[in-house]
């Protein structure tokens, strides 16, 4: 479960979402700084991550890359409710000047819930990325047949600090 928590933190990086006269724009390419990260400790040394983010009015592109490999998510806005079977999709929203990204995807073959909250400090250079992670399981029948999910134990969150690659 660690090792499917660890991942999930590295994989999840990069989040982001429209522009705004009053939203930031997070556009361009990110290192993880590690000695400020919480998903650097999590087990392994987990080595350099990159997170290029690509941001228009209604669409976000995020390429996480880690050990040589890149994984590539469009998100749309929430609203949008799209499905696409040639790529990952997740949604976002603006909270404020924070952007929030949602994906639901699998690791391991466990589904797996993302949830992302960006921020940038006041000199843009800098992004705090606030995630939470949940392993979806434990599904029961309710009261009127429709499958829900219980309170599930197996959520972390953690923050992690990226700055921007001149």
């Amino acid at each position: 479960m660690k090792r499917v928590l660890s991942i999930a933190f590295v994989v999840a990086l990069g989040s982001v979402g429209t522009q705004g006269q009053d939203r930031p724009d997070f556009s361009g390419t990110w290192r993880m700084d590690l000695a400020r990260s919480e998903a650097a400790a999590q087990g392994a040394a987990i080595g350099p991550v990159t997170v290029t983010i690509r941001q228009a009015a209604e669409e976000l592109r995020i390429d996480t890359t880690r050990n040589g490999k890149t994984e590539s998510v469009r998100y749309l806005p929430a609203s949008a409710n799209a499905k696409s079977p040639d790529e990952l999709l997740g949604a976002f929203r603006w909270d404020g000047a924070k952007l929030r990204t949602t994906l639901v995807t699998d690791i391991n073959k466990q589904a797996i819930t993302l949830e992302e909250l960006r921020s940038l400090d006041a000199t843009g250079r800098e992004m705090t990325v606030e995630l939470t992670l949940v392993v979806e399981h434990g599904y029961q029948s309710g009261g009127t047949g429709v499958l829900r999910s219980q309170n599930s134990p197996n959520s972390s969150r953690g923050i992690n600090v990226f700055v921007k690659v001149p």
